[in-house]
């Protein structure tokens, strides 16, 4: 029997080396180690058992080590993280905080995919509200799914819900094709001792999900808040086969090369997406300028239309108020109600956008202050309701808190922070000094801070006097900066590397009132050449503008 074996590999060797030519993953001196004992002479010794235990053990370990990942972890970036962000600036810019809200997470209507939604959308959540604490997500876990300890915990600190939410987000996974669209192309030789094929197949799955925002009291869902978005999975590869044959024994070999976008991947994609644009839609921002969608997009104006439609008089012109207030454009009270301070103001800003100057307010008026994100909305002051007499509440009951409307600024419920009374102080430096010196192929480094709540516009000119804005940005929207936090220039997207020698310079200009933007500026875009301005040209017409404004000039040398 182990001669007839011995002899049966001898024979089968010639085809596997020329399987081998075909596919080199494959060699011929894999075929004395692939018997593995199966046609043994028969262990008779004690040292022969040892060692055939050490070549076990030794084979065992060699599998474990292999089977462990060879890739290291990475941090879950996907391409709406910048954009998550965003909404929180935005968030921020339009004063919303302290929405609470909850979730059951978005399942999968098909029962094709799962993933884990409702934490998917926690992270998404929380670097939405990162700065702004635009939503609190309250978790309504109710000790299922293996979750018992938290029930546990939940009942030690005495099973109540500090704060009800006020609205709770829902959806699903409502469409999942597998193979939608497949294309297969293939292609095979057959000869008598051998046989070669090679396919290549391509496959395209389409998911679906439906996200919107309800009123936990009513139960209602809000219709406007209704998003629905669609991906597609690619899934391809590609393969070749050999086989040749001995007597009736075939010997097979096969290398597969494919490739598939996860469906977990694509969920997290579709939760981020549809979170950005329901909650936008649901606090009435304009989510789109996270989204990279142009401002001239039909679907786009008929959903700011509908805003406008559904907004009372008193609501369009209150918000009209509040954002002119913002621009220093208006200095009148923020009560709603139209004035003749209040048309000439409007009238101003028509003129200065480009739109009809007739003072009226309408939807293009409208949408322009919806559109602008470098000015912030003005904070209502509110006067605190004088204190009523309060009755002993019942042990172990929860007050409700009235729900802050997702259209409202948190001044109208909270006070304002009184202005603060040390004298605005900006100061802008580098990492190697006020007057830094750096090598070509190096990388500037600056850093902006500010002593308190201010706003801040900071440009760049290089050797050749070209100027360009480089604070805020793409990657960092928002102008208004807090107080004693430290902020990196260049940071978050983009470096600025030298790569002559000569001088260059960078200013930035700062206030603790919101900046007015010099119209030459207003339509040139972040990053990007100012024409026919040098860094002194900006700086003096900002302080014609703005005459309490404070400016930072940081002298470079690149040798």
């Amino acid at each position: 029997m182990s001669y007839q074996a011995s002899n049966f590999l001898t024979h089968a060797r010639w085809p596997r080396c020329l399987a081998a030519l075909i596919f080199p993953a494959v060699t011929c001196g894999a075929i004395a180690e692939s018997n593995d004992g199966f046609f043994s002479n028969g262990v008779t010794s004690d040292s022969e058992r040892a060692a055939d235990a050490r070549t076990t053990e030794g084979k065992a370990t060699h599998a474990r080590v292999s089977a462990a990942p060879k890739t290291p972890a990475v941090k879950t970036i996907t391409n709406f993280t910048q954009s998550l962000r965003c909404m929180d600036e935005l968030f921020l810019a339009n004063g919303k905080q302290g929405i609470v809200i909850t979730s059951g997470g978005i399942p999968d209507a098909t029962g094709k995919a799962h993933a884990g939604d409702k934490e998917m959308m926690i992270s998404a959540l929380s670097k939405m509200t990162m700065k702004s604490g635009a939503f609190e997500f309250i978790d309504l876990t109710n000790g299922g799914s293996g979750e018992g300890d938290l029930a546990k915990l939940f009942e030690l600190k005495g099973g109540n819900i500090p704060k009800i939410p006020d609205y709770y987000i829902r959806g699903a996974v409502t469409q999942l094709d597998d193979n939608a669209v497949r294309e297969n192309k293939g292609a095979g030789v057959a000869l008598p001792f051998l046989d070669i094929g090679y396919s290549k197949d391509q496959s395209f799955d389409v998911i679906s999900m439906d996200m919107s925002v309800g009123d936990a009291a009513t139960r209602r869902i809000l219709p406007e808040t209704n998003t629905s978005n669609t991906m597609i999975i690619t899934k391809g590869g590609r393969s070749g086969e050999a086989g040749g044959k001995v007597v009736k024994m075939g010997l097979s070999f096969n290398k597969d090369l494919s490739r598939s976008e996860g469906v977990g991947a694509t969920y997290r994609t579709l939760i981020e997406l549809g979170l950005i644009e329901t909650l936008g839609k649901f606090t009435r921002v304009p989510y789109w300028k996270c989204l990279d969608i142009e401002s001239t997009n039909p679907e786009l104006i008929d959903q700011v239309r509908e805003w406008y439609d559904v907004a009372t008089d008193k609501e369009r012109i209150l918000f009209i108020q509040r954002k002119l207030a913002g621009m220093s454009r208006f200095k009148g009270t923020l009560d709603g109600i139209m004035t003749d301070v209040l048309k000439d103001s409007i009238s101003e800003y028509q003129a200065y956008v480009g739109l009809i100057a007739d003072g009226k307010v309408n939807f293009d008026l409208y949408f322009s202050l919806k559109d602008d994100i470098q000015n912030q909305l003005a904070a209502i002051p509110v006067t605190p309701p004088a204190a009523l007499p309060t009755e002993p509440r019942a042990q172990n009951t929860i007050p409700v808190l009235s729900a802050p409307s997702p259209n409202a600024n948190v001044a109208n419920t909270v006070n304002t922070a009184p202005a603060s009374s040390t004298p605005f102080k900006m100061n802008l430096t580098s990492d190697r000094g006020n007057n830094p010196s750096y090598k070509v192929g190096e990388l500037l480094g600056l850093t902006l801070s500010l002593n308190h709540l201010g706003f801040a516009s900071c440009f760049y000119e290089d050797i050749g006097k070209n100027t360009a804005r480089i604070f805020p940005n793409r990657f960092h929207r928002n102008a208004m900066l807090p107080g004693q936090l430290p902020v990196t220039l260049p940071s978050n997207g983009f470096k600025i590397k030298f790569d002559s020698p000569g001088r260059e310079r960078v200013a930035c200009i700062g206030s603790d009132k919101e900046l007015l933007m010099p119209t030459d500026l207003v339509n040139v875009n972040d990053l990007s050449k100012i024409p026919s301005h040098s860094l002194d040209d900006v700086i003096t017409q900002f302080k014609s503008l703005n005459p309490d404004m404070t400016a930072n000039v940081v002298d470079i040398t690149i040798r």
